[in-house]
């Protein structure tokens, strides 16, 4: 999150990214020898070529400016713009200087070969309720101390969100499978960074959400929110996290989806988790906010658990 704020943000990369064409992925398939797909494979290609400079990080994660035909013209991790701009600048020089046949691939990519490890795409709820979620420390300790994910809920669960009854007053709880799977998958410390260490079956103690018609206007139904979940393993690490939840929504009831949706998560979280950055293990508190996320190709990205849905 920090790269993407410093990094995208000045001028000078802004200027020159207009002379590329921006891709961002999560390499954590694709750096994995075992895996062939073709998109793997030309990362795994690029990534060979990287060379170590004095403060970039390992693994490989990081900035990468190369052809399509996987030839790497400049790399860094550091989330310094200025390096990040002379690293573009040297990446357009040596593109300049390299001929046609080495840009490019010998033959042209069949896009339905995307298909076939693309597979979690195709899931996207086009007509249930995709929520953008937050997640930030309340005691501030670093920076940066927030990341975010996205939740996928189907037309059938959503409509699981509101009361049967549609009338003033009308109370309703939320199926504890659905909050289960938010409990597990989505109420997890990822503050620092993306976490792999989610909520095993059977860690989920409470799994509450009551949700109440405030009003009805016309096709719009107001709702308020209410609950409260617990999680806490010690496999394969010692995490927990025990927050209230409040918000409110509204529901259309002519297109049968939502058109807000606000809430918020807060509670103490602990542990360290395996992948998360932690230095301290002590209970502190930590907030989640869960909005509706737009339709841009960027809030389309999948829930980092989506393979665990089960759908």
């Amino acid at each position: 999150m920090k790269d993407r704020q410093l990094v995208w943000s000045n001028k000078r990369v802004r200027e020159l990214s207009k002379n590329f064409i921006p891709v961002a992925d999560a390499c954590d398939r694709m750096q994995k020898e075992a895996c062939k797909d073709a998109d793997a494979l030309i990362f795994q290609k690029f990534a060979r070529q990287r060379t170590y400079k004095k403060g970039n990080r390992g693994g490989a994660q990081g900035h990468y400016a190369v052809t399509p035909s996987g030839e790497l013209l400049a790399s860094s991790s550091m989330g310094d713009p200025k390096v990040f701009a002379q690293l573009m600048e040297e990446a357009l020089e040596k593109w300049e200087a390299m001929p046609k046949e080495k840009r490019l691939l010998p033959g042209t990519p069949d896009p339905a070969e995307a298909g076939k490890w693309r597979k979690v795409e195709k899931l996207y709820p086009e007509d249930g309720l995709v929520l953008r979620h937050i997640s930030r420390d309340l005691e501030k300790a670093r920076w940066p101390d927030w990341n975010l994910d996205y939740a996928w809920f189907r037309k059938e669960e959503a409509r699981q969100f509101v009361p049967p009854e549609l009338k003033a007053g009308a109370a309703h709880d939320v199926p504890f499978a659905l909050m289960e799977r938010l409990a597990r998958f989505h109420l997890i410390d990822n503050v620092y960074g993306l976490n792999y260490t989610f909520f095993p079956d059977g860690s989920v103690q409470k799994a509450r959400l009551t949700v109440t018609v405030e009003k009805i206007e016309g096709a719009k139904v107001f709702l308020q929110l209410e609950g409260e979940t617990r999680a806490d393993t010690e496999v394969p690490e010692t995490i927990g996290f025990a927050p209230k939840l409040l918000g409110s929504a509204t529901w259309d009831t002519e297109n049968e989806r939502f058109t807000a949706f606000e809430m918020v998560a807060v509670g103490n979280r602990w542990g360290l988790g395996n992948c998360n950055l932690r230095r301290d293990p002590t209970p502190a508190p930590m907030g989640i906010v869960f909005t509706l996320a737009g339709d841009s190709p960027a809030e389309r990205l999948p829930p980092v658990f989506v393979s665990r849905y089960e759908w």
